[in-house]
Order: C-alpha cells, then sequence, then structure tokens
C-alpha cells in the first residue's frame, strides 16, 4: 500500500490535477451557496480532472511495473 501512495505522490502532475479540482469545487460551493447560476458546468469540470488524476496514476503503475519486470528478465 506506502508503494502505491509513494506512486500517488511521485507521478507527475498530481499535485496540479488536485489543486484544480479543489479549485473547482470551491467555485462550484462558491456558485451554488451565492444562487447566482448553475454548479454544474464546475462539478463537471472537477470530476473530468478526478477522472483525469485516476487515469494517470494507473498509467504511471502500469509504467512502473513494467519498467521492474523488464529489470528482473535474465540476460540474453
Amino acid at each position: 500500500m506506502s508503494n502505491l501512495w509513494q506512486t500517488i505522490n511521485r507521478t507527475p502532475g498530481v499535485l496540479t490535477i488536485k489543486i484544480l479540482t479543489i479549485g473547482f469545487l470551491v467555485a462550484g460551493l462558491v456558485t451554488y451557496i451565492n444562487g447566482e447560476e448553475s454548479a454544474g458546468p464546475y462539478l463537471l469540470a472537477a470530476a473530468a480532472l478526478v477522472v483525469t488524476e485516476v487515469l494517470l496514476i494507473i498509467i504511471q503503475l502500469l509504467r512502473k511495473s513494467s519498467d521492474s519486470s523488464t529489470d528482473q528478465l535474465p540476460p540474453k
């Protein structure tokens, strides 16, 4: 489990995506509280960023596992 957590923290771009997600959630919440307009676009953007973050982490894990599997192969 700690390996997964380290991969998440070391994946490039994840921190930026987290900051943007929090920003969109706050913007949607403020818009909803003020009743100015629909908070839907902000929440949709936040959801899209969460999906992007998950895909980025999965790709990084697959890439890391393929690198470690090629390191274990015997030399030809």
